[in-house]
């Protein structure tokens, strides 16, 4: 058994089920510190994985002054230190002057304009943390800290990255709050590092902030395969929740807020040196796959996917059972390439074009797909793990 995964109970459903979102999904709600916001006119929403919300009632909650310029489509947001300006339909902006690149550019729909929040959070010195459960985005502002606590807990954080990067899973663990009870999950890590070579950088780390014993912190970390058997490099962001125990911070709870696989189309297509007779098994595979999601045939789709012992494969047919009942959803396999193969691993990545159709509607998007295969004892290749692309 190869995958951490399977130790940690993690189903590979919970991939599997992150499809785009095809059915009727609530409205999302804007929290700044706690207080939920009332937007008067439009309604904030998800565009290529940014938040759009309108532009006045942020500003305001977050300090500045407004300034709309009919004539230009800008936005300007003012305080003391602070000029952020925004233009409609590009993805630039200045933040005191500065040009900064944005994933999205502010939109004008129905006379409201719209503008990308977590861009205008961080600008503010603040987080806006995202959580999908519940259609939420909780804004944090800046606020003082002791130098001595910030220090603290970057130091922190810091030491548990190089934990981690240097193997050393009851060290890591011994930095968590209650360390005691987390026997199992330091086997699991040192499972983990026994099969798989990541090494972890920290490219953003922000104190957000500090009241009495508790404190959040915010990282962007990224994860570069060093050897072992094969994952992906990600960038990940993650929301740090600590405590102060006996005047020692510690970490209580580390939450994903977002994962983007690094993964470019050029390195996606190139081609791996794999015998003929795997790969067409591999791809006969895929395609067994995507027929058997279409037909919503759960043991057609399971018998593609690799199993890891009974409790693990009746959670993935539980899931499968539920997903089918709630969408109706078609794949076509456009285009497929297999980019990467170990043979002494036996395992192989695979990168997928498809098109995702929800039948109801009609609607349809094209996913980008990678699938990670593994060999079975028998000579035939099952899905192991795979990650919807940007």
């Amino acid at each position: 058994m190869k995958k951490l995964s399977a130790i940690l109970g993690t189903s590979l459903l919970a991939l599997a089920l992150s499809v785009p979102a095809f059915a009727a999904e609530k409205p999302i709600s804007v929290y700044v510190n706690g207080t939920n916001l009332t937007f008067p006119a439009g309604t904030p929403y998800l565009d290529n994985n940014s938040v759009l919300v309108p532009f006045r009632v942020v500003f305001e909650k977050l300090g500045m002054q407004v300034l709309w310029d009919a004539a230009t489509g800008t936005v300007t947001g003012t305080s003391d230190n602070l000029t952020i300006t925004l233009k409609i339909g590009s993805k630039l902006a200045t933040v005191n002057g500065t040009v900064k690149k944005l994933t999205v550019a502010p939109v004008s729909s129905n006379g409201t304009t719209y503008i990308p929040l977590r861009f205008v959070a961080e600008a503010t010195g603040g987080s806006a943390v995202w959580d999908a459960s519940s259609r939420s985005v909780q804004i944090t502002t800046a606020v003082s800290t002791a130098a001595s606590d910030e220090q603290a807990i970057t130091a922190l954080i810091r030491q548990a990255i190089q934990y981690y990067n240097e193997e050393k899973a009851v060290s890591y663990y011994n930095l968590i709050d209650d360390a005691d009870s987390f026997s199992d999950e330091v086997a699991s890590l040192n499972y983990f590092f026994k099969n798989y070579d990541m090494r972890t950088t920290i490219e953003t780390l922000k104190v957000l902030n500090v009241q009495g014993d508790e404190a959040t912190a915010y990282t962007v970390e990224k994860d570069v395969r060093a050897g072992g058997y094969y994952l992906p490099d990600e960038r990940n962001e993650y929301l740090y929740s600590l405590v102060r125990v006996n005047g020692a911070w510690k970490i209580s709870e580390i939450t994903n807020q977002d994962s983007t696989v690094l993964l470019t189309k050029e390195q996606a297509m190139k081609t791996t040196d794999i015998p003929q007779g795997h790969a067409a098994l591999i791809k006969d595979n895929l395609s067994k796959y995507f027929q058997a999601m279409t037909a919503e045939n759960v043991d057609a789709t399971l018998a593609q996917m690799s199993s890891y012992g009974e409790e693990y494969d009746a959670a993935k047919k539980e899931s499968l059972q539920e997903f089918f009942k709630q969408l109706d959803l078609r794949y076509t396999l456009n285009n497929s390439n297999i980019y990467y193969y170990d043979a002494a691993a036996g395992e192989a990545a695979v990168y997928a074009e498809t098109t995702v159709k929800e039948d109801k509607t009609g609607e349809s998007v094209e996913q980008p797909m990678l699938f990670i295969f593994y060999q079975t004892e028998t000579g035939g290749w099952t899905i192991d793990d795979f990650y919807y692309l940007d």
